[in-house]
């Protein structure tokens, strides 16, 4: 996933150059493409304003990176997203220990067009696909039972989903280069998620069988996430 997700950004960059290159070479000097590149400030800002009630429980935007070039001509582009999140901290209250190992990625692409409010102002408009793989492993270790012995369960739950839906944006140009934005989009996804659970207890036990469920759910990202994005 993770190298698909880098070809495919790799390549969009590639195809922005040439696209670029190649309205240019139309006999004006004028350049036809306008690329950027931005990254999710949610978390900046609350450490300079140290806000105590942080949004990190409400901001449910998960792209930490985004790519996307647009014809100066008629504002039509492409545009890209990527999340990961990597989290693994223990637990321990004496009795039971865990293990908790997070490792998440997300990707998106679409098609939009943008088109400016003012000389300060932009907005946009587009359709996304996005794809999600998740993959959580707890270890929990009980150092004690009534029966006088340990317990171990380790639990591993994998989810692939998919799906896509509408999104607009709005930002802000601080300079001719530096922009500030944000985004709104709603998302229905759909997938399959995996739950195996393994229980060690010093005693035979009966094997338990995985868990394959079907998920879907539509979700709306409030436009509360912010990105600052820089212009080429």
């Amino acid at each position: 996933m993770k190298k698909i997700i880098f070809t495919v950004i790799l390549l969009a960059g590639c195809l922005g150059y040439t696209f670029a290159q190649t309205e240019g070479n139309t006999g004006k000097k004028e350049k036809a493409t306008d690329m950027y590149i931005g990254v999710q400030i949610n978390g900046l800002i609350r450490q300079i304003f140290n806000f105590n009630n942080s949004n990190a429980n409400t901001n449910t935007n998960p792209y930490l990176l985004v790519y996307s070039f647009n014809s100066r001509k008629t504002g039509w582009g492409l545009r890209f997203g990527a999340g990961y999140n990597y989290n693994a901290f223990t637990t321990d209250d004496g009795i039971t220990k865990t293990e908790n190992n997070i490792n998440d990625m997300q990707f998106r692409i679409g098609g939009e067009r943008s088109f400016m409010l003012s000389r300060k102002w932009s907005a946009g408009a587009g359709v996304d696909i996005v794809f999600n793989r998740n993959d959580d492993h707890t270890v929990s270790v009980v150092n004690s039972t009534p029966f006088g012995g340990g317990e171990t369960v380790d639990t591993r739950t994998q989810s692939n989903t998919y799906g896509g839906g509408p999104q607009a944006w709005l930002r802000y140009h601080i300079t001719d280069r530096v922009i500030i934005g944000t985004e709104t989009s709603f998302y229905y996804i759909t997938g399959h998620e995996t739950k195996a659970i393994t229980v060690d207890n010093g005693f035979p036990s009966p094997s338990q069988p995985n868990q394959d469920n079907s998920v879907s759910h539509g979700t709306f990202n409030s436009p509360i996430a912010f990105f600052l994005m820089v212009k080429f």
